[in-house]
């Protein structure tokens, strides 16, 4: 039997919990922000909450309040965040009730998640793989409890999000690689207004029995001492045998979905009726009064459990709101890179394509970095990547540092979040750019939003390669540029090296930057193979050669005289659009400067102005289809911010406006730019 005080504990909780969720629902003028509550959850949400060690992490869905307030959050911490108020903790204001993170020594981690469903487990489960890797191969970076305890990883979720395809993808690593996890799914038996029945062929348990060696069991959710004993049992176990679990746990909905879409609007009388059958709360409050524990003390009890909570939402509602001047902070973490330093160019050193460029660039920062991994589709030593990019890596740093995965973008974008959090540096990769939109839900709604929403607590430290780019009749599926679409999401920087030195010197660059990376690189240029590109090979830099973020380079300089005498231009350009630029610019004796971009995000706009200013005449050259394109937007930048320099328009130039690029290479050669398109456009600017 549990100890009556853990019973009492528990119902002090409740008490509280359910005066919250009423407190809530009678000022809801003052509590506008939506919210859910954990009403009907809080049994087994408490009892979970009730295993954790402070070397433990667990990551809290958006209807876990009693979670958060079991592992000792203060119901006014919770409410600063229900209200979004300035000293909310968690997030500063920036987000939703039950949303929290934390890092601490004195309770659990909890890394940022978002209100996406299902969206929490890849990065959660990618927490357990990056303890998983501390516990077998740096064993004295793990933390763990006063007595020597592992750390255990929760992911909490409902029911309804299980059949979101990424919890399958992370489920299916999970299992493979045998990682100390817990999924604690909550079946309420809804999701919003779809019932189980109308959604969901088999519950959560059924479908684990799908995954070969995910251990599972089932437990009414409503009773508090079942659900302690069960996750006490299972949490025990992680620790001991650092395999995965799922616990199914059958709980009633006992408030609204949210506090926006009311119970009334979809649920019979019926429904709620059969849901107020399995209320923990009295369920508990009779188990207590059969253990001897005196009606009085429970409505002592419950007496001081309103006032309590009355006292801590006064407080919270007359809590300051969050300064305006704030609203830009904790976008990105402080990049330490800000000076071009070592040797770009090393006497006597022979010049390298651009991808072993990137690939000694990688080997350096191994070797140097024992928390730097590589993971991504045939990476390992079997292949070492598509393109080879990543040859001999595996036989040089073993296969728990260079590995393949299963064919899971999203799992490799997402898991980087709670590889980064337990202090790993993950360099993944997907194939191609057009394989990149799998893996856009955890890039956009996980790791990009991290920083911000958890106020500079939990930024993402990894780095994303993107082979980039149309050549040689590669395809539909293989040859796309993606550059608009990624420059889209604000909270990660974007680099698109377009020579070898450059490759090096950023991938340094984002290793060391302690936000998100992602590295365009195009696979035309990474062995020089399309005539004209001989240049994007460079003498390999020295290995403390290292390029910052957001500085642009001019590769063709004009004739000074042209450029006072009004006859010149110059092509703002990146990637494969140097070499067009660089080409064109033969044609005309002097007359056109060529600017490689080298990092979209950050932008050297300082540069851009200044060289646009000089010539007047400018032309922003891309190989992504014109329209709509960051190239477009850049264009309008220049035009708003140059405009009493300019002689005349700014110009764009990209590729054809088709949805992909054809298979036929006189038909791809037909949708891309090329010198000869760019040479036409310059004549025209310079009325040459």
């Amino acid at each position: 039997m549990i100890d009556t005080n853990i019973l009492l504990r528990a119902y002090r909780s409740m008490s509280r919990v359910k005066v919250m969720a009423e407190t809530y629902e009678a000022n809801r003028s003052i509590c506008k922000y939506v919210h859910s509550t954990s009403r009907g959850h809080e049994a087994i949400q408490l009892a979970t909450a009730y295993q954790l060690q402070p070397q433990d992490y667990v990551s809290p869905y958006y209807r876990d309040e009693s979670i958060v307030m079991g592992i000792g959050f203060t119901p006014y911490e919770q409410m600063l965040q229900l209200l979004a108020k300035r000293n909310d903790i968690f997030t500063g204001g920036r987000e939703y009730y039950s949303h929290p993170n934390y890092r601490g020594d004195d309770k659990p981690t909890m890394i940022h998640q978002s209100s996406a469903t299902g969206m929490q487990v890849i990065p959660t489960t990618g927490v357990a793989q990056g303890i998983q890797y501390l516990e077998k191969y740096y064993p004295e970076k793990l933390r763990k409890g006063a007595n020597g305890e592992l750390p255990v990883i929760i992911c909490s979720l409902g029911d309804a999000s299980i059949t979101e395809g990424e919890v399958s993808e992370a489920f299916q690593f999970a299992v493979l690689k045998q990682l100390p996890i817990i999924y604690l799914v909550q079946d309420n038996n809804w999701g919003i207004s779809v019932s189980a029945e109308e959604a969901r062929a088999m519950n959560a348990f059924e479908f684990a029995a799908g995954f070969k060696g995910m251990n599972r069991t089932q437990v009414d959710g409503s009773d508090f001492e079942a659900s302690y004993m069960v996750m006490k049992d299972v949490c025990e176990r992680v620790r001991r045998e650092r395999k995965p679990w799922l616990v199914h746990a059958q709980v009633p909905l006992l408030g609204h979905h949210t506090s926006g879409v009311r119970k009334e609007f979809y649920r019979s009388d019926e429904d709620w009726a059969k849901h107020q059958e399995h209320d923990p709360n009295p369920k508990l409050r009779k188990k207590l009064l059969e253990r001897g524990i005196h009606e009085d003390e429970i409505i002592t009890i419950e007496k001081e459990a309103a006032d309590y909570i009355n006292a801590e939402f006064a407080k919270a509602v007359a809590a300051p709101e969050p300064d305006p001047v704030t609203i830009e902070d904790h976008v990105f973490a402080p990049a330490t890179i800000t000076e071009e330093k070592g040797d770009r160019n090393p006497a006597g050193k022979e010049k390298v394509v651009m991808v072993d460029a990137a690939l000694f660039a990688i080997r350096e920062i191994m070797e140097d970095h024992p928390e730097a991994v590589l993971y991504g589709q045939d990476v390992g030593k079997r292949l070492g990547g598509v393109f080879r990019e990543a040859a001999t890596l595996a036989e040089k740093f073993g296969d728990h540092r260079v590995f393949n995965t299963a064919i899971q973008e999203a799992y490799i974008v997402g898991s980087t979040v709670g590889m980064s959090a337990v202090g790993l540096k993950p360099i993944v990769e997907v194939q191609f750019a057009d394989y990149i939109y799998p893996g856009f839900n955890q890039l956009v709604t996980e790791i990009s939003k991290s920083c911000y929403l958890s106020c500079g607590k939990f930024p993402v430290s990894m780095i994303l390669r993107v082979p980039i780019g149309a050549y040689g009749g590669g395809g539909p599926y293989h040859s796309g540029s993606v550059e608009t679409t990624v420059l889209s999401i604000k909270g990660i920087k974007v680099a698109y090296p377009s020579n070898a030195a450059d490759m090096k010197g950023l991938m340094k660059a984002a290793y060391y930057d302690p936000n998100p990376v992602v590295m365009l690189e195009h696979k035309g240029l990474y062995w020089s193979k399309v005539p004209g590109t001989e240049d994007a090979k460079t003498p390999e830099p020295s290995g403390d050669y290292i390029l910052p973020f957001g500085k642009a380079n001019i590769v063709i300089k004009a004739d000074q005289d042209k450029i006072a005498n009004g006859e010149s231009c110059v092509i703002i350009t990146y990637g494969m659009g140097v070499y067009w630029a660089k080409a064109a610019a033969k044609k005309f004796n002097g007359n056109v400067e060529v600017v490689d971009l080298r990092t979209l995000f950050p932008l050297d706009e300082e540069l851009i102005f200044e060289r646009v200013k000089a010539h007047g005449k400018c032309l922003v050259l891309t190989e992504e289809q014109q329209n709509n394109s960051f190239a477009e937007a850049l264009a309008g930048r220049i035009s708003k911010n140059c405009f009493q320099f300019l002689d005349t328009p700014v110009e764009v130039l990209g590729a054809l406006n088709v949805p992909a690029v054809p298979m036929n290479m006189e038909l791809e050669k037909t949708m891309l730019p090329d010198s000869e398109k760019v040479a036409a456009l310059i004549a025209k600017v310079l009325q040459y």
